[in-house]
């Protein structure tokens, strides 16, 4: 994740006055298209989904299926660096828990189309949302939106939108930031060579899709974690995001590099006793302690 912060810093310095003409897309996206790996490369079953938006333009995801009977399904909304390739290590497990999983890649990463900016890639989101309530395969059961990092912000204002509280039963989000503006602050007051540009590119960066302005509006219930040691968003974010979304809202603190914690047995295992308690998912044996699931969770 070092690397990920020396790469962001870099990038923001060479970017940072085009932004200013750009819409600061250029400091929130960083997309990659080839892929790392596909899904068989972990084991996993997988089918290519290609959705398409009404103007043409293609977005591409993996349909990972449960193993065995379904009892639920995950949609699961990725980081801002690299592409689905990558970010499915932190999902790859969910099959093997009886879940449906549904990864896709905003327009500009891996092989969808366009180029990434907000609000935008939003639609994106609501795209994937809008085809898994239609599909048929969710089968009556369940729905988890599960966001992380860049995907958990994005995915709150789309969570929020009236119209999609009764397609999805519970969201977890995994550090979140509170706003495009304070997280674009707090990564250039990170380099002193960043620190003069603050003043030309904070006020510019969006701020009617800020999370901390729309989480209140999820009414479902929401699983909120942020890793105290997240160097790439710091801590703060997810105490005021707790404070600000309604009840029922459950605040996990976690330890460890930026969303890195799904390599963690036990976080898996809170995750999963969020999902069974909160979003209506049914455990395979109701005998079996939530310790005992999550050591059984080891790769």
């Amino acid at each position: 994740m070092a690397a990920v912060l020396q790469l962001i810093t870099v990038r923001v310095a060479f970017v940072a006055l085009l932004a200013l003409a750009s819409g600061c897309s250029s400091l929130v996206f960083f997309p990659m298209k080839p892929w790392v790996q596909n899904p068989a490369n972990q084991g996993l079953a997988y089918e290519d989904i290609v959705l398409i938006h009404e103007d043409g333009l293609r977005i591409h995801g993996w349909w990972l299926p449960a193993k065995g009977d379904a009892r639920g399904t995950v949609y699961f909304l990725h980081g801002n660096a690299q592409n689905v390739s990558t970010h499915v290590m932190s999902v790859r497990w969910l099959p093997a828990q009886g879940f449906n999983v549904f990864i896709p890649d905003y327009r500009g990463y891996g092989l969808s189309d366009g180029e990434p900016s907000l609000p935008q890639v939003l639609e994106d989101i609501q795209l994937g949302l809008d085809w898994l309530a239609a599909s048929g395969r969710l089968k009556d059961k369940p729905l988890a939106v599960f966001g992380q990092s860049l995907g958990a912000s994005m995915s709150t204002v789309v969570l929020a939108r009236e119209q999609n509280q009764p397609l999805y039963q519970c969201a977890v989000l995994e550090a979140a930031f509170t706003g495009y503006s304070d997280i674009a602050s707090d990564v250039m007051k990170r380099s002193w060579l960043l620190w003069g540009f603050r003043p030309l590119v904070v006020p510019w960066m969006p701020g009617d899709i800020d999370p901390v302005d729309h989480i209140a509006d999820i009414s479902r219930p929401l699983l909120l974690m942020h890793s105290k040691e997240d160097e790439i968003i710091p801590y703060h974010h997810g105490e005021t995001l707790r404070e600000k979304a309604t009840q029922p809202v459950q605040f996990q603190p976690l330890l460890g590099s930026h969303i890195e914690s799904m390599r963690d047995p036990s976080v898996q295992g809170r995750m999963l006793e969020f999902l069974y308690d909160q979003c209506g998912v049914k455990k395979i044996n109701a005998n079996v302690s939530s310790q005992t699931q999550a050591d059984a969770l080891t790769f």
